[in-house]
């Protein structure tokens, strides 16, 4: 008799799970269909397309792990979970580098800013439960909200200014709404969202909580909060609505994605924070499994936190690539923040013209996937051989483009 199992079948997994892990976000089925993402690692392709780093981790990185991988004591490498020094690390960073005060007993710490959003959502929705995104999304959220149960909507940020649109927030807010998911500086449009931006949103966001006669959470996804440009100042929603959580990844700003550490911080202001403590420490413990970040990560967080990621370096090659984009006919806005530039595709069609520029051996993220049609997304987290031999190829590209509007 033959194994069912061996012939896929997948009645053993529930129905409901089945469906939720079935679930295709635009940028999944992207990534699954894709023909030429097979073509990335070819030896002449250059890759735009993730932000992964194409330049060796900043100085004093690998320094940081090999010291503190030397045990001190035999419980070294033991289980542990939030160490109090890590806490204390990130509560004294956040007040000196962002000026935002949280208690140590209010970070929680975790493998990395996913994580931290998981925890977040898990405890806030569930099943017919909504939770807004603002569109264009990050690449995760929809498919992470819906995994929950709850349901993703989709807020437009501006079309011109890519700014958060608080008027068209506060239309979608139901009965039903749990949750919005800021991030700023934003993926992939590299806004910050002001001061007076978030105070308008959490002056909705209360009115919304006491029509309904429950708080609407902001979950604060900060990923980026550290790479910001020409001086700018990337403020926190905690600091200006009390049902917000704070929710940051060391990878970004350490270029090395695969060494996973952050944390979720509750603001001082939040309510019930006694209950909320309790029930983040049952998620990091059982429900998600031993979700804290590795200890040696951990014990170096002090170390790493004094590396400071070479903004100006990211700003000069964001600098060049603007520059020399704009001068071959392309349109797009500066990013204020993250190391992601967000271009006008010269064909309406921007999938087809990702594979014109793959027919080129350059790589970029295509906008309609992301949810915003007509673009294409560049990381210049590469390095600058790769800048300087993809320009000309991009300068083939639009001349292409312009001789062949209709592809």
């Amino acid at each position: 008799m033959t194994d069912s199992t061996t012939q896929g079948n997948t009645h053993f997994i529930s129905p409901q799970l089945l469906n939720k892990l079935n679930y295709q976000t635009p940028i999944s089925k992207f990534f699954a269909e894709a023909t030429y993402m097979s073509r990335r690692t070819e030896p002449e392709s250059i890759d735009f397309s993730i932000g992964n780093a194409h330049e060796m981790p900043p100085p004093g990185f690998v320094e940081a792990l090999q010291s503190w991988s030397v045990p001190q004591n035999e419980g070294w490498y033991s289980y542990k979970g939030n160490i109090p020094e890590s806490r204390n690390t990130v509560s004294a960073a956040l007040k000196d580098k962002r000026g935002v005060s949280i208690l140590p007993e209010d970070i929680f710490m975790t493998n990395g800013t996913v994580v931290g959003l998981a925890i977040c959502l898990e405890m806030l929705a569930g099943e017919g439960d909504e939770v807004i995104i603002l569109t264009p999304p990050w690449l995760g959220y929809r498919r992470m909200v819906h995994l929950t149960g709850a349901v993703p909507v989709g807020v437009p940020v501006d079309t011109n200014t890519f700014d958060m649109n608080v008027e068209a927030i506060a239309a979608a807010i139901t009965e039903r709404t749990r949750a919005i998911i800021v991030n700023s500086p934003h993926n992939p449009t590299g806004k910050i969202f002001s001061a007076s931006t978030l105070e308008g949103l959490a002056s909705i966001l209360t009115e919304a909580s006491k029509r309904y006669g429950k708080p609407i959470y902001i979950i604060s996804d900060e990923t980026f909060s550290r790479i910001v440009f020409d001086n700018q100042v990337c403020p926190s929603p905690t600091q200006f609505y009390p049902f917000s959580f704070l929710v940051y990844g060391y990878s970004k700003t350490l270029m090395a994605p695969g060494q996973r550490i952050g944390y979720i911080a509750l603001p001082s202001t939040m309510p019930n924070r006694e209950e909320i403590r309790r029930i983040i420490a049952i998620l990091q413990g059982s429900t998600f499994g031993w979700c804290f970040p590795s200890v040696l990560m951990q014990y170096a967080l002090g170390d790493l936190e004094k590396i400071n990621i070479n903004i100006e370096h990211l700003q000069k090659k964001r600098d060049w690539m603007v520059k020399a984009l704009r001068d071959m006919g392309y349109k797009l806005n500066t990013p204020d923040g993250t190391f992601f530039l967000l271009v006008r595709s010269p064909w309406e069609d921007d999938c087809a013209f990702g594979e014109l520029l793959a027919n080129h051996d350059v790589f970029v993220l295509p906008g309609t996937p992301q949810e915003i049609p007509g673009y294409f997304r560049i990381s210049f987290t590469a390095s600058e051989d790769m800048i300087s031999r993809a320009l000309p190829k991009f300068q083939a590209a639009i001349e292409y483009a312009v001789a062949n509007p209709h592809g």
